[in-house]
């Protein structure tokens, strides 16, 4: 089964034949001239790149770039995903509900151990059900992003990764 499914959060990692300076001082200067499509920032090895104000919705993507040296050019690792606040947010729920879920059936379990009713485990379906709301709202603002996965992706692919091949280190 591919994880392609179920991932909410798409990643990429390759290798660049370029030196690590030379990707990056092509990205800075991008992202420092006026540009309708994107903006961003870089500190240090790490690149965010954005999609403008005007144009951002709720589920709009940002994309996560780290560069590391390595012995044939440069590794770049790329990470889409929502807004920081956004993934905070859903991470805060998922915990939640989980956690939650677990103390249901804690007490479910020391109830039925005291001999007393059990009738505590009707809230965990609706729990359950809230955990996979959350998970098929972030399927489908996913879904609603990705056209701008593309916008932001078509910018930065001829710029820093043309001559970049897929890099497996497992």
């Amino acid at each position: 089964m591919s994880t392609d499914f179920l991932e909410i959060r798409p990643r990429f990692k390759k290798l660049s034949p370029e030196n690590r300076e030379v990707l990056q001082n092509r990205l800075n200067d991008f992202l420092s001239q006026p540009n309708e499509q994107l903006f961003g920032s870089m500190i240090n090895n790490h690149a965010t790149i954005n999609i403008p104000v005007e144009q951002q919705h709720f589920w709009s993507p940002q994309l996560g770039l780290s560069f590391e040296d390595h012995e044939n050019g440069t590794i770049i690792r790329g990470l889409y995903g929502p807004k920081p606040v956004v993934w905070l947010m859903f991470m805060f729920l998922y915990f939640f509900l989980g956690f939650v879920v677990l103390v249901v059936l804690i007490v479910a379990i020391s109830r039925q151990n005291l001999g007393l009713s059990t009738y505590i485990l009707w809230v965990v379906p609706f729990l359950l059900g809230g955990i996979l709301t959350l998970w098929f709202s972030g399927k489908a603002g996913k879904k609603i992003g990705h056209n701008q996965i593309y916008q932001i992706h078509d910018q930065i692919k001829p710029l820093i990764l043309k001559d970049a091949v897929d890099y497996e280190d497992w």
